[in-house]
């Protein structure tokens, strides 16, 4: 029974991909460059410069009318860097990281081989707990989830795709120190693509 379920489950993926390519799925790969946002406690915490960070995972792609559906799932492994003031005679620079799985639902509208597309982002963190004894980052909680926003531009390239892409999140991902404010972070993501159906 479980072998028949799953030939139908294929078949029918294989007909969506064959029609007209209304349907269609595979892995992703990318960089970030990653910023801080502090706005909340910028008498103390200040961003400091952008740093690299690497995604990975899978997307899928559904044509409606004209548009697309493109939901995505992968994980996001965050670094950034700030400075912290809170001895105006001892200011530090300090580390932000943070592992994540963001789920983005994009909708998208395609005119020859270019892509345009926004949409909401569900972040889940992966980090289990702040590490007290640290004395390279200032963070005190992490947030289990949060809502971020995407929009860019995309590229189809045969069986290729190209994402440029800024994500910038709704609400604190982290707080610093006792209370004293959060992280937002804000990526420009570049992204490769292979279709697989």
């Amino acid at each position: 029974m479980k072998k028949l379920f799953t030939l139908t489950l294929l078949l029918f993926f294989i007909g969506l991909s064959a029609e007209a390519q209304i349907f269609t799925i595979g892995p992703k790969l990318g960089i970030s460059n990653t910023t801080l946002s502090l706005k909340e406690n910028a008498e103390i915490y200040q961003s400091g410069d952008a740093q690299y960070s690497y995604h990975g995972g899978v997307f899928a792609r559904v044509k409606i009318t004209g548009f697309y559906i493109q939901p995505e799932l992968y994980f996001n492994s965050v670094n950034g860097e700030y400075t912290d003031a809170t001895d105006p005679n001892d200011i530090k620079t300090l580390e932000f990281n943070q592992n994540k799985i963001d789920l983005p639902i994009l909708l998208g509208w395609k005119m020859g081989p270019f892509r345009i597309n926004a949409g909401p982002v569900a972040t889940f963190n992966l980090n289990d707990e702040v590490d007290a004894s640290s004395t390279n980052s200032a963070v005190s909680e992490y947030k289990n989830a949060v809502f971020a926003y995407q929009a860019g531009i995309g590229l189809d390239i045969s069986k290729l795709i190209v994402d440029l892409r800024y994500e910038g999140n709704l609400s604190n991902q982290a707080i610093l120190g006792n209370d004293e404010g959060g992280v937002r972070v804000n990526q420009i993501m570049l992204s490769v693509g292979l279709k697989l159906l």
